[in-house]
């Protein structure tokens, strides 16, 4: 695949990244600002909960994104299988990338912008969770 298709492909994949995971931050700002009680901690479990909660949502958006990850570089005949492609995925989203498994030279640049979609995502999920207990923290000051 031509390096132009790849940086094309990948940049659309990277901006269906952006749109899912901010989506859901969203709708989790919206609930925050529209039920500031959310943000008040009475007790251990209430924080542990609602911070469980927070994970959980966040979690549920980077699996999404890996298996779209996975799902393109199969679909483009990048890797193999249903296992290669989401082990693969996996790993480099989340920029560990063992290089046990590697992708052809015509897939190269494509792969490497799955470890820049992931470290772009979890940025805003490290920025929105520091917000939140800093909120959190802030509130419980009061």
């Amino acid at each position: 695949m031509p390096v132009f298709l790849q940086l094309a492909a990948g940049s659309f994949v990277i901006v269906l990244c952006a749109v899912l995971h901010l989506g859901i931050a969203g709708v989790i700002v919206r609930s925050l600002r529209e039920n500031p009680a959310l943000v008040e901690i009475r007790s251990f479990w209430t924080f542990f909960f609602r911070t469980s909660g927070l994970f959980l949502m966040f979690l549920i958006s980077h699996t999404l994104q890996i298996y779209l990850w996975a799902f393109c570089f199969w679909l483009m005949g990048a890797l193999p299988g249903h296992e290669a492609p989401i082990y693969f995925a996996l790993v480099t989203y989340s920029t560990v990338g063992y290089g046990d498994l590697t992708l052809a030279q015509d897939f190269r640049i494509f792969g490497a912008m799955a470890s820049v979609s992931g470290i772009f995502m979890f940025g805003v999920t490290t920025a929105f969770l520091v917000g939140f207990f800093a909120r959190t923290l802030d509130a419980r000051k009061s």
